[in-house]
């Protein structure tokens, strides 16, 4: 497998006295070469976020930054800059060695259907990529087909948008309740062992190497109606029907300057038996509901300008009591200074602001004031990479203090984000809280790690919520009509993809056939290799 040298190489021999912004980035790519031949990773990916922020548009930096995370084994990241480094580059060539470096990301976790689209992709760009058409034989002689069979349950139907499938290759599952009913699960198992469970995520799940078989679950459904005589805001639940025990999620929007002031989920008929409410979720009882909410007057968070910095607000519409979170951004060379809550109404009342830029709404409209000064310490911001079930993705190496850090995850096939976990390095017992996707700096280098869980397959309330919307005629009206637009969909996809390969044929059969003769023949002789082909190491 490519060790993504190529572009590294040409960019520690590339020279640009065009501009100073043009030398300044490329003395800080080459730096990151130092780091990244040292196997200082993170200073590497540092450095080359520098290079980026000095020339946004530095495709090299940016392949490099997916190189460096692929070092680094964070293969959801390095894929990422990568596709990003697709996206920002003119040049052909480096636009097929980017998505052959994404093919290689896939096929390090055996992804294997998958990677060999992308090395496809990869040749069309630059047919000569022997690399790319050595590895796309390799996905092939991986690659098995097997059958989807639909056993149909009681109380609905199932349906699989593909009947056969490769390993490794998403196969979508629709389904349609029957009146009164709502799915409560899918079930994937071996067609010959129904004892073999095949892990299912949301509406869909990854093709093994063996035949499969698919049904649902369905149960009794209740209604879930919103009580039409709410005032000053609307409410909405993600669904109008759920079954016992299934999560409902509630939004509340309020007329102009209302803010929610809290939901009640009541029996329908009964307003005395309510249904616990976790902020805006509750478990479906077994019964049907109603959904209520009460409105009040908002009170105003307002910001005052600043220099050298940008502070925002999580909420600018709240209610008394309620916690705001300060967005602290520094400019570069600068840290958060002064920073206070001062009421509208009396400017000698104000409201106290944590460490962790967070205060407690005062029953009158506010504003926020802050000040940046020069900068004098940066702490170092690092991502877990031992983490199961995802990886957590970081869009800066540093931070000052008090400054606000986002955070954010990519969860693997099969998997859910949980939670962020963030230590002091070297002291795991010092903990900083997350305030949803962000995190204020402290005064210490921090590590951010997460959980992941095995997915409950929460995506398919969409689907409910969609079926739920129409009665019984216009549901089986518009499940027809996609049943046959995803069969048109299908014969389309063959026949574009029946074309795609006649043309790739046409494309590149002079200069690529004795050369992938070659490929199968060492392939079969050594009846296919553990691991992909590698370049050479090459000098820095």
């Amino acid at each position: 497998m490519k060790r993504f040298s190529k572009y590294l190489i040409l960019v520690l021999f590339l020279v640009s006295a065009a501009t100073v912004s043009g030398q300044s980035d490329e003395k800080t790519i080459r730096r990151g070469n130092r780091n990244y031949k040292s196997g200082n990773y993170d200073q590497a990916i540092a450095r080359y976020r520098e290079a980026l922020e000095i020339r946004p548009n530095n495709a090299k930096a940016q392949f490099n930054l997916g190189d460096a995370y692929y070092a680094k084994q964070s293969y959801d990241t390095a894929y990422t800059e990568f596709q990003k480094a697709v996206e920002m580059s003119p040049d052909a060539k480096l636009k097929s060695d980017a998505v052959y470096n994404m093919g290689n990301c896939l096929l390090v976790q055996d992804k294997f259907y998958d990677a060999f689209n992308l090395y496809k992709v990869s040749l069309k760009l630059n047919p000569d990529n022997a690399n790319a058409l050595y590895n796309l034989e390799y996905c092939r002689a991986h690659l098995v087909k097997s059958k989807v069979f639909v056993v149909q349950p009681e109380h609905g139907r199932v349906e699989a948008k593909e009947k056969e499938a490769f390993n490794g290759q998403q196969v979508t599952l629709t389904s349609k309740a029957d009146s009164d009913y709502a799915l409560s699960q899918y079930v994937v198992v071996r067609a010959d062992n129904p004892e073999v469970q095949v892990q299912v995520n949301g509406g869909s799940f990854i093709m093994p190497k063996f035949d499969v078989k698919v049904t649902a679950e369905f149960k009794q459904a209740h209604r879930i109606d919103i009580d039409p005589n709410i005032k000053n805001g609307t409410v909405r639940a993600d669904r109008q029907k759920a079954v016992e025990g299934q999560q409902v999620n509630l939004e509340a929007q309020g007329e102009n300057d209302w803010v929610l002031d809290k939901f009640t989920v009541y029996r329908t008929g009964n307003r005395n038996d309510t249904v616990p409410v976790n902020k805006t979720t509750f478990k479906m009882p077994d019964f049907d509901v109603t959904v209520t909410a009460t409105f009040r007057s908002a009170l105003r968070v307002n910001v005052d300008s600043v220099a050298n910095g940008k502070i925002t607000v999580t909420d600018s519409l709240v209610k008394p009591g309620d916690n705001v979170g300060i967005i602290v951004k520094p400019g570069k060379g600068y840290q958060l200074g002064d920073l206070r809550v001062v009421s509208d109404r009396d400017a000698t009342e104000s409201a106290p602001v944590s460490d962790d830029n967070l205060f407690q709404m005062l029953d009158t409209d506010v504003t926020v004031k802050a000040n940046f000064v020069e900068a004098t310490d940066y702490y170092k911001v690092t991502a877990d990479t031992t983490l199961k079930g995802g990886h957590v993705l970081l869009e800066q190496s540093e931070a000052t203090r008090r400054e606000t850090v986002k955070l954010d995850n990519a969860p693997e096939p099969g998997y859910q984000f949980k939670e962020y976990v963030i230590h002091q390095v070297g002291d795991t017992t010092v903990k900083v809280q997350p305030l949803g996707n962000y995190f204020t700096m402290p005064d210490f280098d921090v590590e951010v790690s997460a959980i992941f869980e095995k997915s409950e397959g929460e995506d398919q309330q969409q689907q409910d919520q969609q079926q739920d919307q129409q009665d019984q005629q216009n549901q089986e009206q518009q499940q027809d009509q996609q049943s046959q637009d995803q069969q048109q969909q299908q014969q389309n996809q063959q026949q574009q993809n029946q074309q795609m390969s006649k043309e790739d044929a046409q494309r590149m059969l002079d200069a690529l056939e004795n050369q992938e003769k070659k490929t199968m023949e060492k392939v079969n002789e050594q009846k296919v290799r553990q691991q992909p082909k590698k370049r050479s190491d090459k000098d820095w």
